[in-house]
């Protein structure tokens, strides 16, 4: 095994001398709640390690990083699946591939505790990965705040961004503006995914490009208030309902100092606790006062002003603001830090306040006094409109050039995520991707052929290695993936299938062709070890790990778990 280039247990190590980095990447691997079935049954796959085109999500993640030229990220990982993670890591970042990567995997139980974590280990919670096992972003960030030792960006494991949203570009940005505590990306979804999703209320400034509230749209009142003081200061105010949060945020490191001024049964999720909070500091002034010390020290770089009024970056087009404005406003109170869970609206919820005694004059003559300390940059990832398609210039009648389609941010955090982040990469496949050159490859045994010779595979399919196509099968739109067994005649379309599954065949007599006894598979994830029998006709499903499906089943629109088998 080749040398790792991370360390996967606590403790000291010896590390060559590095460039200082300027940020840390921390990536949060969580259960995938939102991805029944993949994630309950035997031998679950991480949420990290879920494929798409064959691959893990989380190298997506990884090279998106170490293209923007960080180096050092600490993962954080649940202890069931560190040491799936490990291998991986050990296996595809190694200290040959990476030299100068440094990855630091810890699990979730690893951090440093406090009287809160230890009464709720004490005590107990329910659920089967113990006490703090499935605690918030927030309160495993505080749990880690000695690891991290400057500014970082904080970042989901299922992420994909597209080409014209580079980390660099986002890292910039918050360089840039030395005022700037948080910055933030927000996305267009794409269509096949909108629907699935929490949709929020998002307020900003489109001319400061700064975020200045975000509300779960569910939780809003008929009514909505607004300070003044908030209308004061940002007169240009926007809203939006057609963002979703995408979970990457850029963090000045003190923001772990104002953390742990709460109490950790207080701190939860950064997006629906602190990132709020932390945006409502921006423009009031109660917050403003009480947070300064922590927020922006005396002993911050006295150069950064100076070298934020001398540097200008340029962003892509994509990153420009474009959405239309609901009529509805936002509004906070003075509450700290929301709660969790699903709320009813009431006048305790942080985007919930009313106007006040302070007067419009009032508000309008303290802010032209008072300069904001820092603000919560936002950045809006917005697909670029498709290309209009062109005539050819070849001889004879042009023909019309399919149009590339937008590009969009895809997280796989939801079933319809992940799927449209499958059929982007098989959409990616038809153009550039030529059937194979010998479809007749022998087994290790040399006894028979790993892909029939009369098996169809379209061009728009991709194969894993070791992967075995019986006679007369048909593959069409598919990821397969390693060790499959695609039994004589099956016909799979539109399908995924994780490693080590089995499309079963009936046996036939040699000399007979009865191609109705094989199993049609459409429009279906297959999770790893799943297994088909014959005849079965599988359509518009989803299959956890170990599930099989007998002989003869017709199934369609199920999502089924090992121990479901009828």
């Amino acid at each position: 095994m080749s040398a790792r280039m991370y360390e996967s247990t606590p403790g000291n190590s010896k590390r060559r001398a590095v460039d200082t980095q300027d940020f840390m990447a921390v990536i949060l691997v969580g259960y995938g709640e939102n991805l029944f079935p993949f994630n309950e049954g035997p031998n679950v796959l991480p949420k990290a390690l879920l494929p798409v085109g064959n691959v893990p999500i989380i190298n997506s993640v990884l090279d998106w990083i170490f293209d923007s030229g960080l180096t050092d990220i600490l993962i954080i990982v649940p202890p069931t699946f560190h040491s799936a993670i490990s291998n991986h890591l050990s296996e595809n970042y190694s200290s040959t591939s990476h030299p100068r990567a440094r990855i630091l995997l810890r699990r979730t139980t690893d951090g440093d505790k406090d009287e809160d974590d230890e009464r709720s280990e004490t005590g107990g919670r329910n659920g089967e990965h113990g006490a703090i096992d499935r605690d918030g972003t927030a309160r495993l960030l505080r749990r880690f705040k000695n690891h991290i030792k400057g500014d970082f960006v904080l970042l989901p494991c299922d992420v994909v961004a597209p080409r014209t949203l580079t980390l660099s570009s986002v890292l910039d940005k918050h360089r840039a503006n030395p005022q700037a505590v948080l910055t933030s990306v927000f996305y267009e979804p794409v269509e096949a995914v909108k629907d699935g999703e929490e949709k929020l209320l998002v307020a900003l400034d489109q001319e400061a490009e700064e975020v200045l509230g975000i509300q779960p749209l569910e939780s809003l009142e008929e009514d909505l208030d607004i300070r003044m003081n908030l209308i004061a200061s940002h007169p240009r105010l926007s809203l939006t309902i057609r963002l979703l949060d995408a979970h990457i945020y850029v963090f000045r490191r003190t923001i772990l100092d104002l953390m742990a001024t709460r109490r950790s049964k207080d701190l939860d999720s950064m997006r629906e606790q602190v990132v709020p909070w932390l945006v409502k500091g921006g423009w009031q002034k109660g917050l403003q006062k009480s947070w300064a010390p922590i927020l922006d020290p005396r002993k911050r770089d006295p150069f950064a002003g100076a070298l934020a009024r001398s540097t200008s970056t340029q962003y892509p087009s994509s990153l420009a603001f474009a959405y239309p404005t609901p009529d509805s406003s936002p509004s906070s109170d003075h509450t700290p830090l929301p709660p969790t869970g699903p709320t009813t609206p009431s006048r305790d919820h942080p985007m919930s306040a009313s106007f006040g005694a302070e007067s419009l004059e009032e508000a309008f003559a303290t802010s032209s006094k008072h300069q904001l300390p820092w603000k919560c940059q936002i950045i809006i990832s917005a697909p670029s409109p498709p290309s209009i398609a062109t005539a050819s210039q070849g001889k004879g009648k042009g023909k019309p050039q399919a149009a590339p389609e937008a590009d969009h941010l895809i997280r796989a955090n939801s079933l319809a995520g992940y799927w449209e982040l499958n059929r982007k990469f098989l959409r990616s496949l038809a153009p550039t991707v030529a059937p194979p050159p010998n479809r007749v490859v022998l087994s290790e045994d040399g006894a028979a052929p790993a892909i029939s010779v009369s098996a169809q595979i379209s061009p728009d399919s991709l194969l894993g290695e070791g992967t075995k196509v019986g006679d007369r099968a048909s593959i069409k739109k598919c990821i397969v993936g390693r060790h499959c067994n695609i039994g004589r005649g099956a016909k799979l379309t539109g399908s995924v299938l994780w490693d080590f599954v089995t499309v079963e065949e009936k046996y036939v007599k040699p000399l007979s062709v009865d191609l109705m006894k094989s199993a049609r598979i459409e429009n279906t994830i297959l999770c790893s070890n799943v297994r088909v029998g014959d005849k079965s006709q599988i359509k518009d499903c989803e299959f956890g790990p170990g599930y099989e499906a007998k002989p003869g089943a017709n199934l369609k629109g199920e999502r089924l778990v090992a121990g479901q088998e009828v």
